[in-house]
């Protein structure tokens, strides 16, 4: 043990005269571990936030009553009503957006705390049973946020923060609900008068009670409101899937690059000990004790780096968090908590990918060190064999993972097997063509020497020069090709996805003014003939329902018109589509389905749906893209529209 110890201090000598080597090695195993942990600390976050559902002030709603045309607000009276007719588990709910004087956008949530159920909102559990409920409902008010939100507005308790239309919030009040995330609570007759919003909400909380309640519920509902269970409403797990996707995804390159970091930093460092190490086997140092400690020192670099690496991951979490929090909000309408510490989720991978990084470095650099043959002579010949073995083992590794992208790719052109295997597919083309790399370079420079003439001696030195660099160079040159490959590929993506946005956007948007409220076309357009000439307004209908879906559960559903006319008619571009789909729709005989009710749901095109209960079924025509909308949707024609809900007009 005590000769390991003095060879691993002789060892360690190497570090002390060149410090950065050390330095670059430890920072290669943990920007391995730093994204790919918080990453991981992040998502786990977000998903255990989903599970506990939304919740305010420790309640969680059951559902909730909102007006059957997506947007339009709920009148107060109903609520009052419902409230008369012994429906004590609704509660109101208005949701604002206002702007600070910095043009930051805040979140506001108006409730009233003494309308929501006994033993959450006022009741003793724990963190809201200190809150002063009388300041909160009584003027001057007072607007609660979690300690995170208020940190991220750079604002401090008992701050009245200002706003772009002159007035200010109410003094601000650290809620130790963590479960707020990125909103904050503000009495609902405060928020009314501050946004002028009297009378108006945006939907009605509905609190767990017993189905006969619900059901009596629903029945009591005016015919613009529309009950919408928990359960019906959009996963919000599936809506940012997309989201966590590519964190993960980034987190996972991350680590990808920090290996070949890791890996590269520890084959200069064998290298530049090379004469150090061949030294002491000289001097009688056994290979076995050469191994014992060129492992013990890998070990601890690689221990060192985990933990560095896991404290900075759950450090950049944490502080990332909120940030994630209001990109989630403003996206998808989805919030997560911030609490005062992480779910503990997630850390078995990266120790798991530092042992496979580990595992690469022993077979490769480690043990090609150990294997060097002590005399100096023969350490030339040795290494170049040894490369053009490395060589072709890439070479072989990488061509079955090309071989595996391409059964991935010829079975998922005929079957649907997921993102999943796709994603593997990628990855399996992306490394075995970095692995390929080495050997189709050297082949490359070899055909380039033969074809150098021999009396050109200054570029036959340079190519037989680069020929020697690639084999301590191959790594770098793959992790390069890599990090290349990922940013082409990213860029190429968001540009595709911002030009199909734009594009549909151009198509979609076929008026150049777009109204919402209780308006007549016809007094419309009489009352803007006065100011121009040539005004055609069209009508546009949209309502909410919830329908059991062809795979067996149940969606919240939008229904949407679609006025005739050859401009709006080419608004919608169909990704498949039955035979004459837009005549057949235009005359009444179907509908179009988009592509989330399609996908997700399971309606097909060439499917019978029922659009409405007094009607006969009608086919799905066709499927559209639909993007940014987190509900699934149908598009009818305007006259199949009226029929069905006539109440409408």
């Amino acid at each position: 043990m005590t000769a390991t110890i003095t060879l691993l201090g002789a060892l360690f000598a190497h570090y002390r005269r060149h410090p950065v080597q050390g330095i670059f090695l430890l920072v290669g195993i943990v920007v391995a571990n730093v994204l790919l942990a918080g990453t991981l600390l992040i998502n786990a976050q977000a998903r255990a936030s989903y599970g506990q559902g939304e919740q305010l002030l420790n309640a969680s709603p059951s559902g909730q009553i909102r007006h059957r045309e997506s947007g339009r607000p709920v009148d107060e009276t109903d609520y009052i009503l419902l409230r008369r007719s012994g429906f004590d588990t609704v509660a109101p709910l208005l949701r604002q957006v206002v702007r600070t004087s910095t043009n930051e956008a805040v979140e506001l949530l108006g409730i009233d705390v003494f309308a929501m159920p006994r033993g959450t909102a006022a009741g003793d559990s724990g963190q809201t049973s200190e809150l002063d409920f009388t300041g909160f409902a009584y003027p001057p008010y007072s607007l609660w946020a979690s300690p995170t939100r208020l940190a991220q507005l750079g604002a401090d308790e008992g701050e009245r923060l200002p706003l772009l239309s002159g007035s200010s919030l109410p003094p601000l009040t650290a809620l130790p609900d963590s479960q707020l995330g990125h909103r904050m609570l503000i009495d609902i007759g405060a928020l009314q008068e501050l946004t002028n919003q009297r009378g108006r909400l945006s939907s009605l909380l509905v609190f767990p009670t017993t189905a006969e309640q619900i059901s009596r519920l629903e029945d009591a509902l005016p015919h613009d409101l529309v009950y919408v269970s928990g359960s019906d409403a959009p996963d919000p797990a599936e809506l940012t899937r997309s989201f966590h996707l590519n964190l993960a995804a980034m987190g996972l390159l991350a680590f990808v690059v920090g290996i070949f970091l890791t890996y590269n930093a520890l084959a200069f460092s064998y290298t530049d000990r090379a004469e150090l190490i061949r030294k002491l086997r000289l001097a009688g140092i056994a290979r076995s004790e050469m191994r014992n400690a060129l492992l013990l020192e890998l070990a601890l670099f690689l221990a060192l780096g985990l933990l560095l690496g896991g404290w900075l991951g759950a450090r950049l979490a944490a502080s990332l968090l909120p940030g994630v929090g209001q990109t989630l909000a403003q996206l998808y309408g989805v919030y997560i908590a911030y609490p005062d510490s992480l779910v503990p989720a997630g850390f078995w991978l990266p120790p798991l990918m530092t042992a496979a990084a580990a595992l690469l470095c022993v077979l490769f650099p480690l043990r090609e060190m150990l294997d060097a043959p002590i005399l100096e002579q023969r350490q030339s010949a040795w290494q170049h064999r040894n490369i053009q073995r490395r060589d072709r083992w890439f070479a072989v590794v990488g061509a079955g993972l090309l071989l595996a992208a391409l059964f991935t790719a010829l079975t998922l052109s005929r079957t649907s097997l997921g993102l999943w295997p796709a994603l593997a597919g990628m990855a399996c083309l992306l490394l075995g063509a970095a692995l390929l790399l080495p050997l189709v370079l050297r082949l490359l420079l070899s055909a380039l020497a033969r074809a150098v003439p021999a009396r050109n001696a200054r570029l036959s030195w340079l190519v037989a020069d680069s020929r020697w660099l690639l084999g301590p160079a191959s790594l770098a040159l793959m992790a390069m090709t890599l990090a290349l490959v990922a940013n082409s590929g990213l860029n190429t993506l968001i540009g595709s996805f911002r030009d199909a946005t734009e594009q549909w956007l151009d198509q979609r948007l076929a008026a150049d003014l777009y109204l919402r409220g209780d308006l007549d076309p016809g007094t419309l357009v009489e009352g803007l003939a006065s100011e121009a000439t040539g005004l055609e307004a069209g009508e546009r209908y949209r309502t909410t329902v919830v329908r059991p879906t062809p795979r067996g559960g149940r969606a919240e559903l939008e229904i949407v018109s679609l006025r005739s006319g050859a401009r709006f008619r080419n608004a919608v571009r169909l990704i498949d589509g039955v035979d004459n789909a837009a005549e057949r729709f235009r005359a009444g005989e179907g509908i179009y389905a988009s592509e989330r009710a399609w996908r997700l749901d399971g309606w097909a095109t060439g499917q019978q749906v029922r659009l409405c209960a007094d009607r006969p079924e009608l086919p799905v025509l066709g499927t559209y893209h639909d993007y940014g909308n987190p509900r699934s949707q149908w598009m009818v024609s305007r006259d199949r529209f009226l029929e069905c809900w006539p109440g409408q007009t």
